[in-house]
């Protein structure tokens, strides 16, 4: 008998529906997704907790109050990076660490000329605390 088996493979969790929202377990990505006013969000884990629903407009709330500061900490990065800045967009907002820090992590990235170059900024305290680029 050969020594390796392979390891059951355990099916998704159920969505998590509350009202109008709805949680699905992303396997390809191992996180859940969903939805909040048209705008992405991700949340590790196998178990999701039903208050990221709540996080998630409370991070949207967060992040209209500082648009302008955002918009600026996006730019930093691509300073001199030969890609088209107009393109720029915002993929999805992390909530990994919402619960035990505040922290809301805002991924963007751009058309084909960034390539697999995207910007990261981290909110917390109402504020911008961090702001990187990288692939």
């Amino acid at each position: 008998m050969w020594p390796f088996r392979k390891k059951p493979v355990s099916p998704p969790p159920e969505d998590v529906v509350r009202g109008d929202d709805r949680a699905h377990f992303s396997t390809v990505l191992d996180c859940w997704e969903f939805e909040v006013d048209g705008t992405e969000f991700t949340l590790s884990g196998r178990t999701f907790d039903p208050q990221a629903f709540a996080w998630a407009r409370a991070a949207l709330a967060e992040m209209t109050g500082l648009a302008a500061e955002i918009d600026q900490h996006v730019l930093q990065p691509l300073d001199g990076w030969p890609c088209e800045v107009a393109s720029r967009r915002l993929l999805s907002i992390g909530l990994d660490d919402y619960a035990n820090a505040g922290r809301i992590d805002l991924a963007y990235v751009g058309d084909d000329s960034w390539g697999d170059f995207g910007v990261n900024v981290i909110l917390a305290d109402g504020k911008v605390v961090e702001a990187y680029g990288g692939d």
